[in-house]
């Protein structure tokens, strides 16, 4: 995966998942902490402890999911809407799913645009695809031993979001023009 825009001093979350490799979680980390520096902060989540973890609304400017090269990770909606609550107003997501590009009845895995659907559900705005890719061998045979999955027809997209500049239920002032008109003058 590319660049994610992270920068000095902020906080950063890499959520993973049982089938990526070690190896390159901890050389993604050690990236992400080069680019945060001291200020920041890179946290390591587990996809499944994510949604029992105690993080506040609003603690990652940057949440990568799926990110580990090698990994192959399918996001539930669940998992997808934690992210978007522990995501700052402004703060990006970047996933990385494999999907399916024919048409398969009942799928366990999703095409792109439903994967885009299922982040606007979340929640982010500004959804967009920005990178798709052939399986590697091992992201194949990840796929089938982990998801059990079997396909020729399955790439690798990977998809940003943004959370919207504003939490959910706040509240702002709203200016509204309450200039009395002026009563048209008669005259005599």
């Amino acid at each position: 995966m590319a660049d994610f825009g992270v920068s000095a001093g902020q906080c950063v979350a890499v959520v993973w998942d049982k089938p990526s490799p070690p190896e390159a979680l901890k050389d993604l980390v050690e990236k992400l902490q080069a680019s945060t520096g001291s200020e920041g902060r890179v946290s390591v989540e587990n996809i499944h402890q994510l949604l029992q973890s105690a993080h506040k609304e609003s603690s990652f400017d940057v949440i990568l999911a799926g990110a580990v090269p090698g990994s192959c990770t399918l996001h539930s909606a669940e998992a997808l809407a934690e992210m978007a609550r522990v995501l700052r107003p402004g703060g990006r997501l970047f996933l990385k799913e494999p999907v399916e590009t024919a048409v398969v009845k009942d799928s366990k895995v999703k095409t792109a645009s439903k994967l885009c659907s299922a982040l606007t559900l979340s929640g982010l705005v500004e959804v967009k695809e920005l990178h798709r890719e052939s399986l590697s061998p091992e992201e194949l045979r990840s796929v089938q031993e982990h998801l059990g999955y079997h396909s020729d027809s399955l790439v690798s997209v990977q998809l940003t979001g943004k959370k919207p500049n504003f939490e959910v239920g706040s509240s702002s002032q709203l200016k509204l023009s309450t200039a009395k008109k002026s009563a048209p003058t008669g005259g005599h």
